[in-house]
């Protein structure tokens, strides 16, 4: 049983890392791969709802051939989304499901490197028998 000053501590450090995210977004977001760029985009569509590309671009003051590069690396990293409808909008995939893609991809990472260490191991023990 967790005493009230563990319980206090816990609440301080959940507190801090909260704290961390929304006060440095942009440095914790790099730390899930995305560049300064790529971060200031994912935010601003987060806050601000769905928006054309030129209006990211005259907003966020990123050259517009940036913007969709950056639009097309968000979209394969699988942090926003394209509309169907004309004109054309991205939006922001919520953080949690972003993570949950994050998290499902380096688990298939794992999962592809513990295949090949297990056939390289299996490959060995073939050659020297």
């Amino acid at each position: 049983m967790m005493t009230k000053k563990q319980i206090y501590l816990e609440d301080d450090l959940n507190q801090k890392e909260s704290r961390f995210l929304f006060e440095n977004p942009e440095k914790k977001l790099s730390e899930f791969g995305l560049s300064t760029n790529q971060s200031k985009v994912y935010l601003y569509l987060n806050q601000n709802g769905s928006k054309q590309a030129s209006h990211l671009s005259k907003i966020l003051e990123i050259p517009r051939t940036e913007i969709y590069a950056i639009l097309k690396t968000l979209q394969k990293k699988g942090c926003i989304a394209l509309s169907d409808e004309k004109p054309r909008k991205f939006d922001s995939i919520p953080f949690e499901e972003f993570l949950e893609s994050i998290i499902n991809s380096k688990k298939n990472e794992i999962q592809k490197l513990e295949d090949t260490l297990e056939l390289i191991k299996t490959l060995k023990t073939a050659k020297f028998q």
